[in-house]
């Protein structure tokens, strides 16, 4: 089973439930989601529990895209873990989900709100993209980024999404508290074993997910 699902466009036609059939559809084994977030320009807006449920989903979302994303690009990029984005990229609002853009870029929500163009280096600034890479070149480097992710163990993922996602909108107190119980629960993990034994090893762990 590939450990790396990419998420397609849907054909055109498709009603505002098309993705939770493309999340039906990830296959079990999956452990890392790729988005090509410029592929959906002419997708219909999904609706906002689909949106959250790829936000606090299980698997790690990279979205990346070289283009200007509108309507349900833009939603379906905000609502990934990791954005890379080409020289020419940029988003441009209003977003389909303002709680999901104010909380990730309060400075550039209202600029989105507005509809206004916000570039790629904005949108680096800002802290929206993890890297601004060559014309072209954004899809290798999200996957390559999809490698490194599928390196790692698939519960100890899971649950960094989960500190982040459900932690920000904490306060900082009452999110490391839920941050040092995700951390508990994975240290009875068989993973957190393999991984002790490989670096007392030194090897390369193998990650069951388990």
């Amino acid at each position: 089973m590939p450990p790396l699902s990419e998420l397609q466009p849907p054909p055109p036609g498709s009603g505002p439930a098309w993705l939770d059939d493309a999340l039906d559809a990830v296959p079990e084994g999956a452990r890392c989601i790729l988005l090509p977030a410029d592929a959906f320009a002419a997708a219909p807006h999904p609706p906002l529990p689909a949106l959250r449920r790829l936000v606090l989903g299980r698997l790690p979302v990279i979205a990346w895209f070289e283009d200007e994303l509108t309507g349900a690009a833009l939603d379906l990029a905000l609502a990934a873990d990791i954005r890379v984005a080409g020289r020419a990229a940029a988003l441009r609002g209003p977003a389909g989900w303002p709680a999901r853009a104010a909380l990730l870029a309060p400075d550039l929500a209202p600029l989105l709100a507005a509809g206004e163009r916000i570039a790629a280096q904005e949108l680096y600034q800002a802290g929206l993209v993890s890297a601004i890479l060559q014309a072209g070149a954004a899809e290798t480097e999200a996957r390559r980024l999809a490698g490194v992710l599928l390196g790692r163990g698939p519960i100890a993922l899971e649950l960094a999404k989960e500190a982040i996602w459900r932690g920000l909108p904490q306060p900082l107190e009452q999110a490391l508290r839920f941050e040092t119980d995700l951390t508990m629960l994975l240290q009875t993990t068989k993973d957190r074993a393999e991984g002790v034994r490989a670096f007392l090893e030194k090897r390369t762990p193998s990650f069951t997910g388990e």
